[in-house]
């Protein structure tokens, strides 16, 4: 090992501990000996390593971290590593960003190139499709027939003005002659005698040059006016065109209507079909009822006789007492219509005597087969009188079971009946209910084409007015615009007086 006084000298700095502590010095000695015995020789790793943890210590116990001198130094060099590996262009890492970096530089560039196409296509676009509502509005609004009046007449100006420029350019040549002729005549009479042939040639050209203008002129008008009776042709040939559309679709409406009605009759004819088959049906199920009862009637004869006796008489009876109280209702009735018009007492008498007499002939009717059922009831009494004189006793009990069920099959053939008449009742409301459905759903339909023609009328209207407003500027533009040219107006503005009084 190594002696005492070796650590002391390799250790810089050194620490003694004991009774006391004292500083060391490398150049004075200590200021108090201490003897060997009583101290402690640390090394410098030993003093630098507590002096580490001493100080950790107290960070740790205010909050804050203290780096030893090995993780500054690999702090340093590992900043120093990553600050000089930055600017490095050939590590992988390096080539990785570069590549996206690039990749994104392309996206973006490709980006900004298709959003200026986008916003040049865009552009193009609207513009195309302004031009093209600007191309039709103007062929739509130069097709109409005072535009194209008005055009024929703007062509006719045009046409006057071209022929006063040509009579105004060929008065300024005959001036121009006129003024040549007189300076040579002037000038030299021999000359003028010895170019008379080249004068009279030149007499000719012109009286040529003349003509042929004039030819153009006539040529001008009569292509005008060929053009202008083929437009009216053409324009008489699509109103006629029109009003045969009109004329047909008047009559395929007709024609629709004509199958609505026939489809209504025949339905109608079906229902009154079935409601005569449903009549006769009722007609014969009814005799078949009738005969029923008389069979039935006829089987319990003995019971029936008793209880129709009973019947006829208290239908008699009440039939006397209604008789009576019509009587005097008539009675009164009569007495009080005298004071009314003398045919509406004869009429509602007539009536009354007519109901009546219909009444009182169902009753003697009703009565006179009561009577007969009657009778043969008692004849087959008295004949099988003798016959059923043994069975009486319980054919009265059958007869009493078998009248019981006879009236409960009859009141359920009355309900039958009822429940029959009631749904045929019920259907009759129906269709009537069906049938006003129907009348309300027309005439909604019609108030609504009423309402929708009269919306297309205002439309219309609107529509014209502005038109007219439009027409009116557009005349009043070229007018002007014609006399700033020095163009004459009048032919323009007879036509715009002819198409305001005939209301065009």
């Amino acid at each position: 090992g190594w002696s005492a006084s070796r650590l002391v000298r390799a250790s810089v700095p050194m620490a003694t501990l004991g009774s006391s502590t004292m500083p060391l010095s490398a150049d004075k000695g200590p200021t108090h000996i201490v003897p060997i015995g009583q101290t402690t020789t640390l090394t410098g790793d030993e003093l630098s390593r507590i002096r580490t943890t001493l100080l950790h210590a107290e960070a740790k116990t205010q909050g804050q971290t203290i780096l030893s001198e090995e993780d500054r130094l690999r702090e340093k060099l590992r900043d120093m590593s990553k600050q000089r590996m930055s600017g490095w262009n050939n590590t992988l890492e390096a080539r990785r960003r570069q590549k996206e970096a690039a990749r994104q530089a392309k996206i973006d560039e490709e980006e900004k190139r298709r959003q200026v196409m986008d916003r040049e296509e865009a552009a193009f676009q609207s513009a195309e499709r302004k031009k093209a509502i600007q191309r039709a509005n103007t062929l739509l609004y130069e097709n109409t027939e005072r535009v194209k009046a008005f055009g024929s007449k703007l062509y006719l100006s045009d046409v006057i003005k071209e022929r006063e420029m040509q009579m105004e350019v060929q008065s300024d040549i005959k001036a121009r002659e006129k003024a040549d002729e007189r300076l040579w005549h002037e000038r030299t009479m021999d000359a003028i005698r010895k170019g008379g042939e080249e004068e009279d040639r030149k007499k000719e050209e012109a009286l040529q040059r003349a003509l042929h203008g004039k030819q153009v002129q006539l040529d001008q008008l009569e292509e005008f006016r060929v053009r202008y009776v083929t437009q009216k042709r053409a324009e008489k040939r699509e109103g006629e065109l029109i009003m045969a559309k009109v004329e047909a679709h008047i009559l395929e409406e007709k024609e629709q209507e004509q199958r609505v009605k026939e489809e209504e009759k025949a339905r109608a004819a079906k229902t009154l079909k079935d409601n005569r088959r449903l009549q006769e049906e009722k007609r014969i199920a009814e005799q078949q009822a009738r005969e029923d009862e008389e069979k039935r009637i006829m089987f319990f004869a003995e019971e029936k006789e008793r209880k129709m006796r009973l019947r006829a008489e208290r239908e008699a009876e009440i039939a006397a007492h209604k008789q009576a109280i019509r009587q005097r209702m008539i009675d009164r009735q009569v007495a009080h219509l005298q004071s009314l018009r003398q045919n509406e007492n004869e009429r509602v008498a007539g009536q009354v005597r007519e109901a009546e007499a219909k009444r009182d002939a169902e009753i003697n009717e009703k009565n006179r087969k009561m009577q007969e059922q009657l009778q043969a009831i008692k004849q087959s009494h008295l004949s099988q009188l003798n016959a059923k004189a043994k069975a009486k006793v319980d054919g009265k009990i059958q007869g009493e079971a078998d009248a019981a069920q006879f009236l409960a099959d009859y009141s359920a053939g009355l309900e039958a009946d009822r429940a029959a008449e009631a749904a045929r009742r019920q259907r009759r409301i129906e269709l009537k209910h069906y049938h006003i459905k129907q009348a309300r759903g027309r005439a909604a339909n019609q108030r609504m084409q009423n309402k929708d023609d009269e919306e297309e009328q205002e439309l219309i209207r609107q529509k014209l007015l502005e038109e007219d407003l439009l027409f009116d500027k557009y005349t009043k533009a070229l007018i002007e615009q014609y006399e700033a040219d020095g163009k004459p107006t009048k032919p323009l503005l007879i036509e715009l007086a002819k198409m305001k009084a005939q209301g065009r």
